[in-house]
């Protein structure tokens, strides 16, 4: 019966049993016997766990597929991958699922710490570690978007980066204050853009402004106020003007001159030349004078907006 031995015990029978010289010392049974014995250690051979130090495997082992049958490893008691960076004892007994099989929440780690700081922390105990993108996607209570009706929430729309970003509140909804319960449905009951100063006999001086481009004196007591560019829709805007009618400085609560401010002349529509208003101050005799406190506060539409509410009724 044959005998399984290792690599290095078929060397050594091979050597004493198979002579180097043909002086008839070598029977048909030692022939025999060697055959039988390799054929029967072939499997321990390749198994061998010693193969990696004696007999290792020099190119990739291969176990091709003939037909139907065959060319499959079936590593019963699992696999230890000797070179790995992580672990190279522990043996690998489930297969890979692949990365189109792995479940999230089988995945290790996921409660321990705060591994992905790109995401909002689930208990926002943290900020974000970096910007999140949300470029004409809403925000809102419940996630959804219904076909056209998706307007509900809050988006980000990007312009360019000049301009920078505007952001976007449904048509549904309006800003609430938890504080007080006030709430804002639209800017339109915002000043579009306003400046106060003080008139001189030569050049204004500006104590503050909004949307306002250029203020320049035409005569006494009259001022040509120029708006920003892309502020207002058209020049269907509401003007309103205050003035001390003093020429001097106000240095008392009593400083007050009965007067009147005009305001004239709307001009430009932002295509070839900017909208402008003419601000005219006239004390209670009708003399123009240059005050020393104006105020300009201006409400209209921008550009491309839409009226809010029922149009009022007329009658």
């Amino acid at each position: 019966m044959p005998t399984m031995k290792s690599s290095g015990d078929l060397i050594a029978s091979i050597s004493s049993d198979l002579a180097d010289n043909n002086a008839g010392l070598i029977s048909a049974e030692d022939v025999r016997h060697n055959m039988e014995d390799i054929a029967y250690s072939i499997n321990k051979v390749v198994a061998s766990g010693d193969t990696d130090v004696l007999f290792p495997f020099f190119n990739d082992v291969r176990a091709k597929k003939i037909g139907s049958e065959g060319g499959t490893f079936i590593p019963e008691s699992g696999l230890i991958f000797p070179n790995s960076p992580v672990d190279n004892v522990s043996i690998q007994t489930d297969p890979w699922l692949g990365p189109g099989n792995i479940q999230h929440n089988d995945l290790g780690g996921l409660t321990a710490g705060d591994p992905h700081p790109q995401y909002v922390n689930v208990n926002g105990t943290r900020a974000m570690a970096g910007n999140l993108a949300l470029d004409e996607n809403w925000i809102n209570s419940s996630g959804e978007v219904n076909g056209n009706s998706d307007d509900n929430g809050i988006k980000f729309r990007y312009n360019n980066p000049d301009i920078g970003d505007d952001v976007l509140i449904g048509t549904s909804g309006h800003l609430e204050f938890n504080k007080d319960q006030s709430a804002i449905d639209s800017f339109h009951g915002a000043a579009k853009a306003w400046i106060s100063f003080a008139g001189d006999a030569t050049t204004p001086v500006v104590n503050g402004y909004y949307n306002v481009s250029g203020i320049q004196r035409i005569t006494t007591g009259t001022y040509k106020i120029t708006f920003t560019s892309g502020v207002l829709a058209n020049n269907n805007y509401v003007a309103i003007g205050t003035s001390n009618g003093l020429g001097g400085p106000i240095t008392t609560y009593s400083d007050m001159e009965p007067n009147s401010v005009a305001l004239l002349l709307r001009e430009g529509d932002d295509g070839t030349s900017l909208r402008s208003i003419h601000f005219r101050i006239e004390q209670e005799a009708g003399n123009p004078v240059d005050a020393s406190q104006n105020d300009l506060v201006i409400y209209g539409m921008n550009p491309g907006s839409q009226m809010v509410g029922p149009a009022p009724t007329v009658s």
